[in-house]
């Protein structure tokens, strides 16, 4: 059966029952939607904002934070409705021009960070817009541009409503509590993969999880730079600038922060001693981190960057006799016993189309030079702007891998969100990432179409089994939450009693 609507092509947006519910929902109040990576939130918006637009005089804004991601969508707005004047407006359009198009056009896509600054100069006004669309509305907390527009948006629309759109808001209920504020969120929409109405559609995943061992001078290695932090963590515990010598990343970076803002407030040495002492143990995790998750090459890349540093604890740091004994072990380690294994999994998956995670731009140039060698493989790397790739460099190079130039497609944190990536079977993530969020994005990447597999790799002893185990909680505490907030579900109404007909 297909969606019958003025506004949605004839024969080309299928019905799906949890799609139309929810889109009924979120028509009537300010909704954050919150379903499965690949069980189609665009779908959704396109439901939502075609009975807009056909019941009322007005504009419809969707926003999402890449240009790749608003390029996506449009295609998907202009491939199944029938609506005509649809722009992009990105930071690459001159403003002259937004303003025009803002005027023009009846559908615009852009980036939040355009949309703030025209409706901060007064380019934008938000009076004739009836539909606000947010897509990865886990963003919209702090300062992010989502903020500053949904509060703009609401104050000056005549009738307004907002759907805001994530695979994932994240674990905590004050992170939910965020976002719904922010956004002027009433209610919320979940569905799980596990969902009856969601789990027909949902293709298998075959999840394996990998353990890796360290060889033993790797092993020898990491045990004399945690003895260097072990040294470190104890002595500001008994100087009393923490209250434990265990001590995670968030507890540094806080300490950090609080005896920054002390030293500047009162000029005390002994608090800027302390600011010096907990960057030292901030960057030597981080070492630690780069060569028990990602490589020796890794960690010696970022010792190279410490030297370039004239900061007091980088200083220290090199002239630390154990550290520069650690720095001899590392020089002469070889790769990550990670990256045999993933060569050994790709070359086996090499007949479908591959993405591989990492968090490092470092790791995802050596994975690129390790695949080379491999027969049968043509990797491609796409990395995010900050990186060198350029928002239209990156459109052809997922275009280029969906069209098979490439099989293996290796990404930073810029793949992982949104991005509909077609005809991936395989995923391999180099690391466990802890954010829930993120580790539901980077999932969903793979088997939207067709079934597929994937593989984490954890090396055993490690932050990587902490992470992987962190993540699985968060996620699980997620669902939980969201169940909490869902409200009673109505499947009656929508677009009139026929919900379309029977494919021929």
């Amino acid at each position: 059966m297909f969606v019958e609507h003025p506004l949605i092509k004839k024969n080309a947006l299928q019905v799906r029952d949890y799609q139309i519910e929810i889109s009924k929902s979120a028509l009537g109040q300010n909704t954050l939607i919150v379903i499965p990576t690949g069980m189609g939130k665009t779908n959704i918006a396109l439901l939502i904002a075609a009975e807009r637009l056909n019941k009322n005089e007005g504009k419809i804004l969707f926003m999402a934070p890449t240009k790749p991601l608003v390029e996506q969508h449009k295609k998907s707005f202009e491939k199944l409705s029938e609506i005509c004047d649809m722009e992009i407006i990105t930071g690459a359009t001159k403003p002259e021009s937004r303003a025009k198009l803002y005027k023009k056009a009846q559908v615009i896509f852009a980036t939040p960070q355009t949309i703030e600054n025209d409706a901060k100069s007064q380019i934008l006004k938000f009076d004739s817009f009836i539909l606000l669309v947010v897509d990865e509305a886990h963003r919209s907390v702090g300062n992010y541009a989502y903020t500053f527009i949904a509060e703009s948006y609401m104050r000056q629309a005549k009738n307004p409503l907002i759907t805001a759109l994530t695979a994932s808001p994240g674990g905590r209920a004050a992170r939910v509590e965020e976002i719904r504020k922010n956004l002027f969120i009433e209610k919320v929409e979940f569905r799980s993969e596990k969902d009856t109405d969601v789990s027909q559609y949902v293709k298998s995943r075959e999840i394996n999880t990998i353990e890796i061992s360290l060889p033993p001078d790797y092993i020898s290695a990491k045990a004399l730079l945690e003895n260097i932090i072990k040294t470190r963590s104890e002595l500001l515990f008994k100087l009393g600038a923490v209250p434990t010598s265990k001590f995670s990343k968030k507890m540094l970076l806080d300490f950090q922060n609080f005896y920054m803002k002390k030293a500047r407030e009162t000029k005390n040495k002994s608090m800027f001693l302390a600011v010096s002492k907990i960057a030292e143990l901030i960057k030597l995790d981080y070492c630690l981190e780069l060569l028990e998750t990602q490589g020796a090459f890794q960690a010696m890349e970022y010792i190279k960057k410490l030297r370039g540093e004239k900061t007091k604890a980088s200083l220290n740091i090199l002239s630390n006799p154990h550290f520069i004994a650690f720095d001899g072990k590392v020089k002469k380690l070889g790769e990550h016993p990670k990256m045999e294994r993933l060569a050994e999994i790709a070359k086996k998956e090499a007949e479908g189309k591959i993405i591989i995670f990492t968090q490092y731009r470092a790791t995802a140039n050596e994975i690129f030079k390790k695949l080379g060698k491999v027969e049968g493989i043509r990797p491609v790397v796409l990395i995010g702007q900050k990186s060198g790739l350029s928002q239209k460099e990156q459109v052809r190079v997922i275009r280029d891998f969906e069209d098979g130039f490439y099989n293996v497609l290796l990404c930073t944190s810029i793949g992982e969100e949104g991005l509909d990536i077609k005809g991936v079977g395989t995923a391999i993530f180099y690391e466990p990432v802890p954010s829930e969020i993120r580790n539901i994005q980077r999932r969903g990447r793979v088997a939207r179409l067709t079934q597929g597999r994937l593989y984490v790799l954890v090396a055993k002893g490690t932050r990587d089994e902490a992470y992987y185990w962190t993540a699985y909680h968060k996620e699980k505490k997620m669902g939980r939450a969201l169940m909490a907030e869902s409200s009673e579900r109505d499947l009656s109404g929508f677009l009139g009693d026929s919900k379309g007909k029977e494919e021929p």
